[in-house]
């Protein structure tokens, strides 16, 4: 038992941060988030859909009873359903309680989606966090059970990570050391590597102001506020070339179809928002309408969503 649902014992694969994140770059996947949604909102995966484990037994009216279908479609088409937590660990982790990604996923199998078709996000999205991949809008420092993690937690949760990932059931003490310099090595080896964000413009990060943030903390924490993941809402999306030209071209694509974007944005001169598209991730060159007024004098009153992050 756990988060106030019956585990029914049925497991699914993990799947790697890296191949996770190459998903969501390629439009392979779909991101069902099970924290809650205050979690939810305080930082994510792009374009994921929150289904938080606690919803299915204390607040079941609030759960978006469209995903589960949507689930089955995109699973029929051949695409992954990763199912997201904070770390995404396994009961051998944590005294035999099970991750709310675990429940989730039983949750959407026992409606019908492919277990084969499933996968619970390794590490969770902590692990996401501290790859130093993009993909994340939001808060970046790493929450536990909906605090942030201190420092002695995080490299807790990142030796466990490791043991999970080699099958360590139990480890001696010069195991657990073993694992906490190679813990230590990989985090080092993130913040030195080149960022995969696509430049240094393609993310802008800005100090949180949350609290629970020590200032004796070596840096400040930083919050993700241009997406470089948007998903399609409305089946309909309008295009220009740059920002300079007026003409606007109107698209027909697919509801939920992932749009990736370099992480620029503008504002044009009647309120509307337009990300820049990633060529360099297949996208063709130009710029794609967030959301804003209408393009007529009918609708320039009403503001519309196109893409969500």
């Amino acid at each position: 038992m756990g988060y106030g649902v019956a585990d029914t014992g049925v497991d699914f694969d993990f799947i790697p941060t890296k191949e996770a994140h190459e998903l969501l770059k390629s439009d392979k996947g779909i991101f069902v988030d099970a924290r809650d949604l205050d979690d939810f909102e305080k930082s994510k995966i792009q374009t994921s859909y929150n289904f938080p484990a606690n919803d299915i037994m204390f607040k079941p009216d609030r759960l978006d009873k469209t995903l589960v279908q949507r689930c089955k479609d995109v699973a029929a088409k051949g695409k992954l359903i990763i199912v997201v937590s904070d770390a995404g660990i396994s009961g051998m982790q944590n005294r035999g309680h099970v991750s709310r990604c675990r429940h989730v996923a039983q949750y959407l199998h026992e409606l019908g989606v492919e277990r084969e078709s499933i996968r619970r996000l390794q590490g969770g999205i902590n692990c996401w966090k501290r790859s130093g991949l993009d993909g994340i809008f939001g808060d970046m420092r790493r929450y536990y059970a909906g605090t942030v993690m201190n420092a002695d937690k995080e490299a807790q949760l990142d030796v466990e990570a490791l043991a999970d990932e080699v099958g360590c059931a139990a480890l001696d003490q010069s195991s657990l050391a073993a694992l906490s310099v190679q813990a230590s090595l990989s985090l080092e080896s993130a913040a030195a590597a080149p960022s995969a964000q696509g430049g240094a413009e393609a993310i802008c990060l800005v100090p949180a102001q949350a609290e629970g943030w020590s200032d004796s903390q070596s840096s400040r924490p930083l919050v993700v506020t241009s997406p470089t993941v948007y998903r399609v809402l409305k089946g309909e999306v309008y295009k220009k070339v740059s920002p300079e030209v007026d003409k606007v071209i109107k698209l027909s694509w697919a509801v939920d179809r992932l749009v990736r974007t370099t992480g620029e944005v503008f504002v044009g001169s009647s309120g509307g928002r337009w990300a820049e598209l990633d060529a360099g991730c297949g996208e063709k060159a130009g710029w794609v309408y967030i959301e804003g007024p209408g393009f007529g004098p009918s609708t320039r009153n009403i503001t519309t969503k196109y893409l969500a992050a």
